[in-house]
């Protein structure tokens, strides 16, 4: 059991690494091409992205897209949380005088793994 956890979570990280991929790919094309600002850009990369995530995590990482229509709604929520502790990492390196980076790498770390479990519990629980 815990190897085939393992796995998933070997499966969820890589998504993630494809998922930040989609992410600049969009936002770079609708920055750079279509001359959308670039936060109205990086919001749509975001949505887009998100939405690969989740199709690639639910048909992958966790095989199961049973209620998949409820389940949408969910995975952006629990999205939505990891970006919360993605700024607050940021925002807590910069508070207390250390590089912005070395709070974009706590919450890489923090995200996936928080990320992972709120994923298994909340949205794909029989996975």
């Amino acid at each position: 059991m815990i190897q085939a956890e393992f796995g998933r979570f070997v499966r969820f990280c890589l998504v993630g690494v494809a998922n930040t991929g989609a992410h600049m790919a969009v936002v770079l094309l609708l920055v750079e091409r279509l001359h959308w600002q670039p936060a109205r850009g990086n919001v749509g990369a975001f949505l887009c992205a998100n939405l690969f995530s989740y199709l690639v995590n639910s048909r992958w990482t966790f095989a199961s897209m049973q209620g998949d229509r409820t389940r949408y709604p969910r995975f952006l929520a629990v999205s939505l949380v990891g970006l919360t502790i993605s700024w607050s990492c940021v925002k807590i390196a910069l508070l207390l005088n250390q590089h912005y980076l070395l709070g974009v790498a706590a919450s890489v770390v923090i995200v996936s793994i928080v990320g992972y479990v709120l994923n298994r519990l909340f949205v794909f629980p029989h996975a």
